[in-house]
């Protein structure tokens, strides 16, 4: 019974350890964070959101709209932080147009975001307004980045079988004098087999794609060192490889996000997915949309923590009450001790794992020290002595007396 009672727990424990790592993980668990706004930007349309409803895709991934402008396309969207979190970030936009390329910096109004509880389609900030310069060039725009630990920008072209980039330097970036100053111009007669660049400003790295010895891995850089990779050729570290295929299209903020399209017929199908950088589980959407539905252009910006309170609270922002909400969302006692529990449920399950694996060791020694490796090579020898004591004390009573009838008292005195 007892035997039973045990392997029911056994069994019990390994399913509720399995269940709960086959859940999806929602957004904030990805996020380690509730303070998130999600800023994704499918050609003109850009859609913001928060607190997404666990188990429920984004808005941006389940619906998607395409916006075509023929004078120019979207080739850019990075996040401006202030490193020193004095003012609210902005975001840059960058255009490819037919003879020139646009950067604008706008600022975020997303008043209304926090006045709402369900999800946002819509211009959130005036593409109007907000600074805007713009530079002549000659080739197509393939890529753009943004370091802003240096504030500078990283222009990659379209070359057949040619790596060209040209770097720039942002000047004056929060004030409405902004000015783009040529740092460098690299190229050289062969393509790089690094892609998918994309920026964190967070994390402050740069993440990229490589195929290596047939597998095509997930590589991260140190802010700073975009030249020495993509163009000398140094090596980053690689991570890991993303769970589901895809072009990686967001990198900000603490997590992947990733977009697969499959087309057949008039039909494509949209596969995308959020991941955190640690490479767990994360989680996949997919929608069905008719070709001249998909955009051209998707990425994905997150704002988060103290960026985030700056955006929500405005002029009543207050750091210290910022950090303590993020606090609370952990878990973190004064101490500083996680409680979280889908963290404290994984441990115990490991705990106990060992447990009942040193339990069933410590069982299996306490049997086989009952017998010696004497009785083991012997297991006769005590039962032969004790029949023959007996024979002969039934032949010879009067010699071998019964040992309970014996007076082995003694006298002290004598």
């Amino acid at each position: 019974m007892r035997k039973q009672l045990l392997l029911l727990e056994i069994i019990t424990l390994i399913v509720a350890c399995t269940a709960n790592s086959n859940i999806p993980q929602s957004v904030e668990e990805i996020l380690q964070t509730n303070q998130y706004l999600l800023i994704a930007q499918h050609d003109g349309v850009t859609y913001i959101q928060r607190n997404v409803t666990h188990g429920i895709c984004p808005l941006f991934m389940s619906k998607t709209k395409k916006s075509f402008h023929s004078d120019f396309r979207l080739v850019g969207i990075h996040l401006v932080r202030d490193p020193l979190t004095r003012r609210p970030p902005l975001l840059m936009i960058i255009k490819d147009g037919k003879s020139h390329f646009s950067l604008q910096t706008l600022a975020l109004n997303v008043t209304d975001i926090f006045q709402k509880s369900g999800p946002s389609v819509a211009s959130f900030f005036d593409k109007s307004q907000g600074f805007r310069i713009e530079i002549g060039h000659s080739e197509k725009i393939k890529t753009t980045l943004f370091d802003s630990t240096s504030h500078m920008l990283y222009i990659e072209f379209f070359v057949p079988n040619k790596f060209k980039m040209l770097q720039y330097f942002v000047q004056n970036l929060f004030t409405n004098d902004i000015r783009l100053l040529r740092v460098g111009l690299y190229s050289q007669d062969s393509s790089s087999s690094r892609y998918d660049w994309e920026e964190d400003h967070y994390n402050k790295k740069f993440y990229y794609k490589e195929k290596v010895d047939n597998e095509i891995g997930l590589f991260e850089i140190p802010m700073g060192t975009l030249i020495r990779t993509a163009y000398d050729g140094e090596a980053g570290l690689k991570i890991g490889s993303l769970t589901w295929d895809g072009t990686l299209s967001g990198a900000n903020g603490g997590a992947f996000y990733t977009v697969n399209t499959n087309r057949q017929g008039n039909t494509t199908t949209i596969d995308s997915s959020i991941v955190p950088t640690s490479l767990s589980a994360g989680f996949k959407c997919s929608v069905n949309r008719s070709s001249s539905e998909v955009p051209l252009f998707n990425k994905l910006v997150i704002v988060r923590n103290q960026d985030y309170c700056m955006l929500r609270d405005g002029s009543n922002y207050d750091a210290d009450e910022c950090a303590q909400e993020q606090r609370e969302f952990l878990g973190l006692e004064s101490e500083g001790k996680p409680t979280d529990i889908v963290k404290w449920l994984l441990v115990t399950c490991i705990i106990m794992f060992m447990i009942i694996i040193l339990l069933f060791v410590y069982i299996y020694w306490l049997r086989s020290t009952f017998v010696s490796d004497y009785d083991r090579t012997h297991p006769n020898e005590y039962e032969t002595e004790a029949s023959l004591f007996v024979a002969k004390q039934r032949s010879f009573p009067s010699v071998y007396q019964d040992p309970a009838l014996l007076d082995v008292s003694v006298d002290r005195w004598n």
